[in-house]
């Protein structure tokens, strides 16, 4: 039986994960992509490095956020946001970065065999963002 999440549950739910999808469109394009999150009671914090997403996200700021605790296909929750992307920079970019801590970039892409690329290679540039929250609900389904 489907349910609404409470508020507080909703909460708990953004607040426990550290792994959810990021929606974004621009220029008749639809992007769905796996993020590494903080949620700090108020918004949503990411980083990532400049590429496709940041594009999108630069050219239509409107975003939707998603995470799933899933159990099994009868048995899961999932909390959907729905925000708006900002980068950060200055104090506000500070906060971010010290709340992410290190490793929540993904690597540098490795070469077609998984081998580090031997090359010296410049990554792009880190972009810090958060996700203003305009509004957020929260599903879940239990097979009694």
């Amino acid at each position: 039986m489907l349910r609404d999440l409470s508020p507080e549950v909703t909460d708990y739910l953004l607040s426990t994960q550290f792994f959810g999808r990021l929606g974004c469109a621009a220029d008749g394009q639809v992007l769905v992509i796996p993020v590494t999150y903080l949620y700090d009671g108020h918004a949503i914090y990411g980083q990532t490095h400049e590429g496709t997403k940041i594009n999108m996200l630069r050219k239509n700021p409107a975003v939707c956020f998603e995470v799933d605790d899933v159990y099994s296909p009868s048995c899961w929750r999932s909390v959907v946001v729905q925000g708006i992307y900002e980068e950060l920079h200055g104090d506000e970019r500070q906060y971010a970065e010290q709340r992410l801590g290190p490793g929540r970039v993904a690597p540098v892409k490795q070469s077609q065999d998984g081998q580090p690329k031997s090359e010296a290679v410049t990554p792009p540039p880190t972009v810090v963002y958060r996700i203003r929250i305009l509004s957020k609900t929260g599903r879940s389904e239990i097979k009694e």
